[in-house]
């Protein structure tokens, strides 16, 4: 889970680059905030599903729903907030940071791999 936060994180900020060069800083800022939206939510519920690791394996299904409720509900919080407060939003970069952010995880399946397995065990 915390891969997956990570490859969020440097998707957005590859992101922003790209677009501080090719349509400049604002827009590159209109993304940061986009891809925020999404990152920050998503770390807090990696962070409560782990600490939640060593509990009753009965109570994880309510919390891993209820976490998501919750991140949804940030999600959309974080979003409002920046329409409220910005005066002049640029909507293509904040949705395109948003939608990078929530595609990144996707990929994070490339990245992880799984554990060799231990002499005498037989291959996943």
């Amino acid at each position: 889970m915390l891969a997956a936060i990570g490859l969020q994180i440097a998707a957005v900020v590859v992101s922003v680059l790209i677009a501080a060069a090719t349509a400049g800083w604002e827009s590159a800022r209109f993304l940061m905030l986009g891809g925020a939206a999404a990152i920050i939510p998503n770390a807090l519920f990696a962070l409560r599903l782990a600490l939640h690791r060593n509990k009753a394996p009965e109570s994880y299904p309510v919390v891993f729903f209820l976490g998501t409720f919750v991140k949804i509900g940030l999600t959309l919080g974080l979003l409002a907030w920046v329409i409220k407060t910005e005066p002049d939003i640029r909507w293509l970069p904040l949705l395109i940071g948003l939608i990078v952010a929530l595609k990144a995880p996707l990929f994070a399946l490339l990245i992880v791999r799984k554990p060799a397995p231990v002499s005498g065990e037989a291959p996943r």
